[in-house]
């Protein structure tokens, strides 16, 4: 779960209905200086190896996240369920997009 679920003010995946537009963004679960260690031992590696990143590119597609709008036992989540957290899966992109750019990615640097 992210850092911002124990904020009143962080962001949740309820309401989040558009994509990020703000050039260069990171999320608040991105850890930049993890990446940055990765990227150097990625290069001392003396097997060639080639990451993709799809982390930050995830990060703009925060409207990606559906489960609080989905059903649950037939029923759909009450708006009280929805706002609430644990009823977020913040794990699984289900919107079509994200996990498409994923594999066009992939298939490109085929």
């Amino acid at each position: 779960r992210s850092a911002d679920w124990g904020n009143k003010n962080g962001v949740k995946c309820f309401n989040e209905t558009k994509p990020v537009k703000k050039k260069n963004h990171w999320g608040s679960g991105s850890n930049k200086g993890m990446m940055n260690v990765v990227a150097k031992v990625i290069k001392k590696m003396k097997v060639p190896v080639t990451v993709i990143n799809i982390t930050q590119i995830s990060e703009y597609r925060i409207d990606a996240h559906s489960s609080v709008y989905t059903e649950t036992g037939g029923k759909l989540l009450t708006e009280e369920e929805r706002t609430n957290p644990l009823n977020a899966d913040c794990i699984h992109w289900c919107l079509p997009g994200v996990p498409d750019t994923w594999n066009q990615i992939f298939f490109a640097m085929l």
